[in-house]
């Protein structure tokens, strides 16, 4: 069976799932990036110590990598449900009709430090932390990506005022960034600046927030998330 067979099956027996899939490999093309940046970096670093054995050894894995990431890049594009909100209309729905549980049950180490290169489905956010700044308390993901952005604004607002231009910045069929709250489903107007998309799922507000720090030059690892909830085996 072809693989956009196989991902057309998808999107139509479970499109909520399509979503997850294409967050997933959206993080997975931002790892891949993070992987041939630091390839690249000691390719310069082996020709300045003119080793070039070593740097055409590093430039041939360079020219093995750049495919597979422009391959990511389609199935992202061949994952896309056109009707988002519907879909997670109905999950919201089915949501409603299960017999409540304790959720105190899935309440979890709130010290435990996580990193943005994790799967966050079914978690709920406690806090979180940008390089050696104090944590900061949060209760969703929406609120994170927002309380991200102004503290953004304050090192470099007019590197962030760009966004609404910058295609990588923004979605396929849709704006994350726009000085203009037309055309985006569930805009928050930051600082009073700039208007931000937070219609997404929780993998989707990771994988914003990480492009957010790449743009202004900020170690992505040095981001740390601690969570409050893991509902995964209530999901299940």
């Amino acid at each position: 069976m072809e693989i956009k067979h196989i991902i057309s099956l998808i999107k139509e027996e479970v499109p909520n799932k399509a979503i997850d899939l294409a967050e997933s490999l959206e993080l997975l093309k931002e790892t891949i990036s993070d992987t041939l940046n630091e390839i690249h970096h000691k390719s310069n670093m082996a020709f300045q110590d003119r080793d070039i054995s070593r740097r055409n050894e590093l430039n041939q894995l360079i020219d093995q990598i750049i495919p597979l990431e422009s391959e990511i890049e389609k199935f992202v594009a061949d994952l896309d449900v056109d009707d988002e909100k519907h879909i997670i209309g109905e999950m919201v729905e089915e949501a409603d009709k299960r017999i409540l549980p304790n959720y105190a049950d899935y309440y979890v180490d709130t010290n435990v430090e996580y990193t943005l290169y994790e799967d966050y489905t079914h978690k709920r956010p406690w806090a979180f932390r940008m390089n050696d700044q104090n944590v900061i308390k949060v209760t969703t993901w929406k609120e994170m990506l927002i309380k991200t952005c102004e503290l953004l604004i304050t090192v470099d607002e007019e590197k962030m005022m760009t966004f609404e231009k910058i295609s990588r910045m923004n979605g396929r069929k849709r704006k994350y960034f726009s000085l203009h709250e037309a055309n985006m489903t569930e805009p928050i107007l930051v600082s009073g600046k700039i208007y931000v998309e937070t219609h997404m799922n929780s993998n989707g507000f990771r994988n914003l927030i990480i492009k957010l720090l790449k743009e202004y030059d900020f170690k992505v690892s040095e981001f740390k998330i601690y969570l409050k909830a893991d509902y995964t085996n209530m999901a299940k």
